[in-house]
């Protein structure tokens, strides 16, 4: 988490910048009152006290920017630090009002804007709040120590009957973690996480992919698309095999047309990569730049954070008019992996492709080294689009 230092006023704190790489960003003043501000990408300004209680730091939410007020939000670190330093635990009062707590009281006002929003990335946080609202609803009136292991592995059985294994894992391990941060937070009475002796389904890797056939019908649907931005997103997505999340906040900074390659500062697994910028989209990216008006590659005035959100709507739309099932956005990555493979190209190759991780040691600058992987991807989507009867 990035640290600034900031002298606090009203006005400097309301025009404080949204971070846009996904991680918050921490300001204090240099004071020793302990007041500290973070940003996070959400845009949420929050304050906290920090503090060291018998040499271990603490740091303790105080209320948002604009809600608390300043001076209030300072004598209220100056008190927590006063107790820190006369040898009271400042957590000591806030874990017994945790006894009472509700399990959507604890997500909602202390994991998320404690935990998941500063650590989490955006769309992390976004799954999680879809897994509470619709998977969790049967807990979240219920007392956060009340919640026993039997009907958590219920639900999670539950969900595997009825959605997948692979959606009952991720419900579980939401559970799992609020626990954790419970056990940290020092829930009186919680000395273990009832989710943890749980065992998670096994998951079947998914291996979809668009065939030769269903490129052609794919292709003739998302050309005569009206909505340009959606239809470079599908694109991009198709010739790079980039995640989805590093295809929607994609800025032309990052996007070198000297070298072709598309920077990432950062991917899924916490490195950069460097992706090799084919032919076709090298075309398409000089066509949108033309009339760029943004600093984003796909830009929306809809969303708050100026960029495509998830384009779940209009994805189901091309897929229903181009008669194809069972395909997801993230099966564009597979698509271009797939096809990689089909040519006869390493799993080493695709696995640079993909941005996985390596594993064995190699030399730091290895990644640099795009060449193979740029004429493997070339090839891969050249035999691609030798099946698409339309000029993109």
């Amino acid at each position: 988490m990035a640290t600034n230092r900031i002298n606090f006023t009203e006005r400097a704190l309301e025009s404080l910048a949204v971070p846009t790489s996904g991680q918050a960003v921490y300001y204090d003043t240099g004071s020793h009152d302990g007041l500290c501000v973070i940003v996070t990408y959400g845009g949420a300004k929050t304050y906290y006290a920090y503090m060291k209680f018998q040499g271990t730091p603490k740091r303790i939410k105080i209320g948002r920017v604009g809600l608390t007020k300043l001076h209030d939000a300072r004598r209220q670190a100056h008190t927590l630090k006063e107790m820190a330093d006369n040898g009271q635990d400042p957590t000591l009062q806030r874990r017994e009002n945790l006894n009472d707590i509700t399990f959507r009281q604890f997500y909602e006002n202390i994991y998320k804007p404690e935990y998941s929003l500063i650590y989490k990335k955006r769309h992390s946080v976004e799954n999680d709040d879809s897994i509470f609202k619709h998977r969790l609803s049967q807990f979240h009136n219920r007392k956060l120590l009340s919640i026993k292991i039997d009907e958590i592995e219920r639900l999670h059985v539950e969900t595997c009957k009825t959605h997948s294994p692979y959606t009952a894992n991720r419900v579980l391990s939401l559970i799992k973690h609020m626990y954790v941060i419970a056990v940290k937070k020092g829930l009186m009475g919680l000395r273990e996480n009832p989710a943890m002796g749980i065992r998670k389904f096994a998951e079947q890797s998914r291996d979809r992919f668009l065939s030769a056939d269903e490129l052609n019908r794919f292709f003739k649907v998302l050309m005569d698309c009206k909505n340009d931005v959606f239809k470079n997103y599908v694109m991009i997505s198709l010739f790079t095999g980039m995640r989805r999340n590093n295809v929607l906040t994609m800025r032309w900074e990052h996007v070198d047309f000297v070298s072709d390659l598309i920077y990432l500062p950062e991917t899924k697994n916490g490195q950069s990569q460097y992706v090799p910028i084919v032919n076709q989209l090298r075309n398409l990216l000089l066509k949108i730049n033309c009339g760029k008006k943004s600093g984003w590659v796909l830009p929306s005035k809809k969303s708050a954070s100026g960029h495509l959100e998830d384009p779940k709507r209009p994805w189901q739309s091309l897929l229903k008019a181009a008669n194809i099932t069972d395909m997801r956005i993230h099966d564009l990555r597979r698509t271009i992996a797939s096809w990689q493979a089909m040519i006869g190209n390493s799993e080493v190759i695709i696995g640079k492709s993909l941005g996985h991780k390596s594993l064995s040691s190699t030399m730091v600058y290895a990644r640099l080294n795009v060449e193979p992987i740029r004429a493997s991807m070339q090839s891969a989507t050249d035999k691609m689009m030798g099946f698409v009867n339309h000029n993109l």
